[in-house]
């Protein structure tokens, strides 16, 4: 259903991606870190700059650090794309949103850059409005520290915008996969208790998943047509096998969504791009197909073949079976329509 079974660690493997973190810091020429929705940082920080390195082991500091990226993940996810923004330190960062269905996770930060002064047109907005309360105390160490924000490297706005759309595509494509790679496990497990697997038997070899359905064969809930079965591979085959087997429950999208723990939205988009048509359209094809044979193969009235659908309506059931077939149940059953 939505991102609530997903955190940060459950999304990213850790140590791969902070090698990959490594690798898009030095392609790229910026520090970046991955930071939890409170700002805390999940991942090391790779490239950091000598003066980010300073301020961040100042206990007071690196609380402002920390509130800075938590503020500035919340304001990506409200404008959904990433936030660049000037930290409190008055140096550029970034915020690129990592959502899971509808849950903020956290946020892969980049940056520790300063625009050029030749940019004095691009407005950057500053976050929050203090400065670091890091001083030193004698002239010497305040030099150097001047010196290492000196040695901050200089980009152009355009390049970090760039920056950031890369970064942005490389989090949906890793979020997505992990999503759809845990929608496939849970279908896995469905499919195996639906199947009557033994709790606690460990398989001696892979199970097949045709070899599951087959041993469907012998139970009572009806057997999935064959263009159910080849959805079987798919993140919402847990909704086309409860339709098939629940055909008398009205069930809406946002039910079927959980039980194939996705997101409502997510849901939709995968729904339809699977099987080509809206929820509301398949979950309607199928009720009316159910109907046609049972109109052929029984003596059962209109409005029984209704309620076994679970249209409370009988009109409304008429009204549905025209849209799709072009005549009402009546007419269909009289003139023996195939």
């Amino acid at each position: 259903m939505s991102g609530r079974d997903y955190d940060l660690k459950t999304i990213l493997n850790i140590p791969l991606f902070e090698a990959l973190q490594d690798i898009l810091a030095k392609t790229t020429g910026t520090a970046i870190i991955t930071v939890d929705y409170k700002g805390t940082p999940v991942t090391r920080h790779s490239c950091r700059t000598e003066f980010c390195s300073v301020i961040r082991e100042n206990p007071i500091s690196r609380k402002r650090c920390f509130r800075c990226d938590a503020l500035a993940g919340l304001e990506a996810v409200r404008l959904n794309s990433p936030f660049i923004y000037l930290c409190h330190c008055g140096i550029v960062d970034v915020a690129v949103p990592v959502v899971a269905g509808d849950r903020y996770l956290g946020a892969v930060m980049f940056g520790q850059v300063r625009i050029p002064d030749n940019s004095a047109d691009v407005k950057v907005e500053r976050l929050v409005g203090e400065i670091t309360s890091l001083q030193r105390e004698d002239a010497e160490a305040a030099r150097e520290l001047m010196e290492k924000y000196e040695r901050i490297p200089k980009m152009e706005y355009r390049r970090v915008v760039e920056i950031a759309e890369m970064l942005e595509a490389i989090v949906r494509y890793i979020v997505c996969q992990a999503m759809d790679r845990r929608s496939q496990a849970m279908t896995y497990e469905w499919m195996l208790s639906a199947a009557g697997r033994q709790r606690h038997s460990a398989p001696q070899a892979p199970v097949d998943i045709g070899d599951l359905q087959q041993r469907q064969e012998g139970r009572q809930e009806p057997e999935p047509p064959a263009a159910g079965r080849e959805l079987a591979g798919s993140p919402i085959y847990p909704a086309i096998r409860y339709l098939e087997s629940h055909r008398q429950d009205r069930v809406t999208m946002a039910e079927m969504a959980e039980l194939c723990h996705l997101a409502p939205s997510y849901f939709c988009r995968i729904f339809s791009r699977t099987t080509g048509e809206t929820f509301v359209d398949y979950v309607n094809r199928q009720k009316i197909a159910w109907a046609k044979e049972m109109l052929r193969e029984s003596e059962a009235a209109v409005s029984q073949v209704a309620a076994e659908l679970g249209y409370l309506d009988t009109s409304y059931f008429i009204r549905v079976f025209k849209k799709y077939e072009g005549v009402t149940p009546l007419v269909y059953r009289l003139h023996g329509y195939r």
